[in-house]
């Protein structure tokens, strides 16, 4: 099922003169990896949560298998997006293992709790991130990094067709990211539709997914990473010091 964004424009304070998206056109394919690329400031976070439903475009509408995000139940639409925000507003006493088995009720009856089978999934998740001993741990008694990886968990036990990450590996050391990146990469094998933001251009060529590149406010590229991920490219938004290294089997791009 593939999203369609048309002319969208958005703002916090509709008083405001200046909108933080302007005129956004966008087309996800269903089983693509998109990466969000852009300073800060630029809309990457906005537009996520946009797709997630959390806010309301101002202007434009985005679609979903045809019809308007915002018109779909926030129940079913928990059946297609997972969502992982920059920072989650989380409770510090409620267990891990607990806060995991949130990401089974979008398959269950109103008042149904998680049975054997979805804490397997739970159980299966944790191991697949090595956090299985954090599971007995309350949210506040884990570090900010556990704590993203807790919510990525979460989102990959929703089992959900699409998944939108707001800068997931934000708070990882290079081995989680390297961990979080390489089942991204497994996940869209699977055929799921992936968006996530980023500051870091090396990971779209790693994933090789397709583009989007904003800046103040409007999408100024899009394309595959191996055709846009270019120090002449990114230039013109990341300034004159990108630079790209021949060592690797793509151009990785850094600052000189």
């Amino acid at each position: 099922m593939n999203i369609k964004i048309s002319n969208l424009s958005f703002k916090y304070d509709k008083k405001a003169t200046k909108t933080v998206l302007n005129s956004i056109n966008l087309e996800i394919k269903p089983g693509s990896v998109n990466v969000l690329l852009g300073l800060n400031g630029c809309g990457k976070t906005t537009l996520i949560k946009l797709l997630a439903g959390l806010e309301k475009p101002f202007e434009g509408t985005i679609e979903y298998d045809g019809g308007n995000l915002q018109t779909i139940r926030i129940r079913e639409r928990a059946k297609i997006f997972a969502y992982v925000p920059q920072q989650a507003n989380v409770t510090n006493d409620i267990p891990v293992r607990q806060y995991l088995s949130y990401g089974t009720t979008n398959t269950l009856a109103f008042y149904e709790h998680p049975g054997k089978e979805e804490m397997e999934r739970v159980e299966a998740t944790a191991e697949r991130l090595n956090i299985s001993h954090l599971l007995d741990k309350n949210l506040g008694e884990i570090s900010g990094g556990e704590l993203q990886i807790v919510l990525i968990a979460c989102s990959l036990i929703q089992n959900t067709e699409i998944l939108l990450l707001d800068e997931p590996t934000s708070a990882l050391d290079m081995k989680n990211q390297n961990l979080v990146l390489s089942i991204l990469k497994e996940v869209a094998k699977q055929g799921k539709t992936i968006i996530l933001s980023s500051h870091n251009p090396n990971y779209a060529l790693y994933l090789d997914s397709n583009v989007v590149l904003i800046h103040d406010g409007v999408i100024r590229d899009e394309g595959s990473a191996k055709e846009l991920i270019k120090a002449e490219k990114l230039k013109p938004i990341y300034g004159d010091h990108m630079c790209a290294s021949n060592e690797l089997g793509y151009e990785e791009i850094s600052f000189k």
